[in-house]
């Protein structure tokens, strides 16, 4: 897991050059134009989904992770808390969707940690990184507008 802000410079920290070019794309698209949805940045390679989201009580959240694509969460307006935690193979999925990337855990992880995202702010999961998005902070649900851009794990081998 990563987490920092697109307006403290990045490029100096030694991302892969993919990683950079999404960042770039988030520092530098008016996202507030966009439509909701999917838009590519390079087909199905790397897209992003444009969110317009209420968070949370953490109780109704579910953590979650991917195998093919990594996440790079974005808060465009809003405060979103998300968790995370390392898979040390303890924890069991409990529903997959192989069609959509998308793999549940059961609500109560242990060792969960927490970050808060805020307008600017990323925060990148890799597949190694059960997470749990979309979290109201002090469990006060909140409108979000995010980008969630998916990256296959192909371009970073």
């Amino acid at each position: 897991m990563i987490f920092g802000n697109v307006n403290v410079n990045y490029k100096g920290l030694g991302y892969s050059p993919v990683l950079v070019k999404v960042l770039d794309w988030l520092k530098t698209t008016d996202i507030k134009k966009l439509e909701l949805g999917r838009h590519d940045i390079d087909g199905d390679n790397i897209f992003a989904l444009v969110q317009d989201v209420t968070t949370k009580k953490m109780a109704d959240t579910r953590p979650e992770a991917h195998k093919k694509y990594l996440d790079v969460q974005f808060v465009v307006d809003g405060q979103e808390k998300m968790g995370f935690v390392p898979d040390y193979g303890i924890e069991k999925v409990v529903e997959a969707h192989d069609d959509k990337d998308l793999y549940f855990y059961a609500s109560e992880i242990s060792d969960e940690a927490f970050v808060l995202a805020t307008s600017g702010s990323y925060v990148i999961f890799f597949p190694e990184d059960i997470h749990r998005p979309c979290c109201a902070v002090n469990d006060e649900p909140s409108r979000v507008l995010k980008v969630v851009v998916k990256v296959a794990m192909d371009l970073l081998a």
